[in-house]
């Protein structure tokens, strides 16, 4: 069941590295995980990457009573609570705060680190990552996302909030384009 991977992602722990403040100050990583110190990432995709909700609905209580506001494709929240497969959430992001249930189809509990194209390598804490490197979200400050890789050995610090997105890179980029076929564009 997905609730059981998201709520197992949720509380996985922190692998014991350091990471850099957007202040500059170099902290140790958190030595537990809990819902409170990660966020998730909001998605109206299908089982298919293809947008079947532009916004997602989240409500007023468990199995959706009433819509109190729908939250944009893409937006981080904090997980407050969970019950069975709805999960409350509070957005991090956007002109106004959302608080309520959504059900956890909509939640992912990675996203992928992407870069500029043509490589799409990402910086994290002094080393360059490859395009679609799975992270999970530790916090949001500005447009600043503190992150953690998933794989070993983990890395975290902070990125541009623009380098997160749920799907790795995909189409003609990212060094994916044939060879013989990089200059017909």
């Amino acid at each position: 069941m997905l609730a059981a991977a998201v709520l197992l992602l949720l509380s996985g722990a922190a692998g014991g590295c350091s990471e850099s403040h957007p202040d500059g100050a170099v902290r140790p990583a958190g030595a537990a995980s809990a819902p409170a110190d990660r966020l998730v990432w909001v998605s109206g995709r299908d089982d298919h990457g293809m947008v079947a909700e532009e916004k997602v609905p989240v409500y007023d209580a468990v199995e959706g009573h009433h819509v109190l506001g729908r939250v944009p494709d893409g937006t981080l929240a904090r997980v407050l609570a969970t019950d069975g497969q709805w999960l409350r959430v509070r957005t991090a992001e956007g002109s106004k705060r959302v608080t309520g249930w959504v059900d956890d189809f909509f939640l992912r509990g990675e996203v992928r680190l992407v870069g500029p194209a043509p490589s799409c390598r990402a910086s994290l804490a002094g080393r360059r990552w490859a395009g679609g490197t799975l992270v999970v979200v530790r916090d949001l400050h500005g447009q600043r996302a503190r992150v953690e890789t998933v794989a070993e050995p983990t890395s975290a610090g902070w990125v541009d909030r623009s380098l997160l997105q749920e799907l790795p890179p995909q189409g003609r980029r990212c060094g994916d384009i044939p060879p013989d076929d990089r200059h017909a564009h």
